[in-house]
């Protein structure tokens, strides 16, 4: 008989039943027990190819099953099962601590360093089997053993209660002059229905790239009550809270190493590899820009992503959307007033030339604002339109320093004048 098998108590049991089974149909045919347990003794169990048992230990599971019933052939388990009789508690404890302490090394490596370190240890394999029984193995641990934070899984009840947002490395486009072209997808999921407020590809995976996708976002599906990211660059800096704080955002990060807790967009990222990236490897599919290859994307979320049965909601994204359109947030602004809500605001006291300095850039203001302390709001990342303030109350706008044109008229003309 396989001795893997008869590891186990269940099959050991079954075993020792058919033994038992038989003896006892020949009780009920009239054949002594004596003679039947001889007999039982004779025959492999459980066939031609098992083992022989003895006629007294035929004889105790008998009297047993009699008396108990199946649970009686089970074989008795060691009193010291589960314990390590070569590592006590002390030693134990500490192979805990110490795998604990470095998770990502392996057992194998640690237990050298131990060695060499003078540490008394138990055998290697020892070793490994009291980690794997305490939980603690180079598996268990891989697969999250020692994370911490939210161990449920969990659903937003509303849409646009909760947004989430990353970035991942999209397709290298070659261009038609054969350049190639690295990207960057930013893409933003509502955690409630699944649906995706808007998703591109940029040059570059910056603040400047998240920003505009969260634009287009609130834009086309209204305002989140919070938004959350991982701790990357582009979501940390103190310009996404503030535009976050101007739309009544709670921008939410993520604890360091803890990718899983943002679990949702990593496996929307995936859907899109899959199902959308994959399919510009096929001949003609290509896009040869970057606008091509947003207009792709665009028309896969919405003919397909947007339209196809979630299993989580039971839902499309879109018709999960709509149940709670009513409730939506809106933005009540025209896209311009939209932008104003995207501006840093940096304050400057106006130099006797007339002039402020933006990353060190020279620009020119209103002549009477000379020595006075002023607020500048302007798009950090084109900076086409700086808009100046005083006292909250809008005075011009800045423009660059022309040098040329200031040495021709000797920096007499004013602001308005110079036109």
């Amino acid at each position: 008989m396989n001795n893997t098998h008869l590891n186990d108590p269940l099959t050991v049991a079954l075993t020792r039943f058919k033994a038992v089974n038989a003896i006892e149909e020949q009780v009920r045919n009239g054949i002594l027990l004596a003679q039947a347990l001889r007999e039982a003794s004779l025959c492999p169990w459980p066939d031609e190819t098992g083992r022989c048992y003895a006629v007294r230990t035929l004889e105790d599971w008998w009297y047993g099953y009699q008396k108990s019933g199946f649970s009686a052939l089970e074989p008795e388990r060691r009193s010291d099962r589960g314990s390590f009789r070569v590592i006590d508690t002390d030693t134990g404890r500490w192979l805990i601590e110490q795998v604990c302490q470095y998770p990502k090394i392996q057992v194998k490596v640690l237990y050298e360093h131990w060695k060499q370190d003078g540490k008394a240890l138990p055998p290697l394999r020892s070793v490994y089997r009291y980690l794997k029984r305490q939980g603690y193995d180079g598996k268990t641990l891989a697969a999250g053993r020692l994370e911490t934070g939210p161990t449920k899984a969990f659903a937003a009840p509303h849409v646009n209660e909760l947004w989430m947002v990353d970035f991942s490395p999209g397709p290298r486009i070659r261009t038609d002059d054969g350049k190639a072209l690295s990207t960057q997808l930013c893409v933003i999921i509502d955690d409630c229905s699944r649906l995706i407020p808007f998703a591109a590809y940029y040059p570059k995976g910056n603040t400047e790239a998240f920003l505009d996708t969260l634009k287009e976002s609130v834009l086309r599906r209204g305002l989140p009550l919070k938004l959350y990211t991982d701790q990357g660059k582009p979501f940390v800096c103190q310009h996404a809270h503030v535009v976050c704080a101007n739309m009544g955002i709670r921008l939410l990060h993520a604890k360091p190493y803890h990718a899983w807790s943002k679990g949702k967009v990593e496996r929307l990222i995936q859907t899109i590899q899959r199902g959308f990236e994959s399919t510009l490897r096929i001949e003609g599919n290509q896009a040869k820009s970057l606008e091509a290859l947003n207009q792709k994307l665009s028309i896969w979320i919405q003919t397909t992503y947007h339209q196809r049965v979630h299993s989580s909601t039971g839902l499309t994204p879109e018709a999960r959307y709509h149940q709670d359109l009513p409730q939506i947030r809106k933005l009540d602004l025209d896209p311009f007033g939209v932008d104003h809500l995207f501006y840093t605001r940096k304050e400057r006291t106006v130099r006797k030339d007339g002039t402020v300095r933006i990353d060190k850039k020279l620009y020119e203001v209103d002549l009477s604002l000379r020595a006075l302390r002023v607020e500048l709001r302007f798009d950090p990342f084109t900076l086409s339109r700086i808009e100046v303030y005083h006292r909250e109350v809008f005075v011009c706008l800045a423009r660059s320093v022309n040098l040329q044109l200031n040495s021709e008229t000797g920096g007499s003309q004013s602001y308005e004048e110079r036109g």
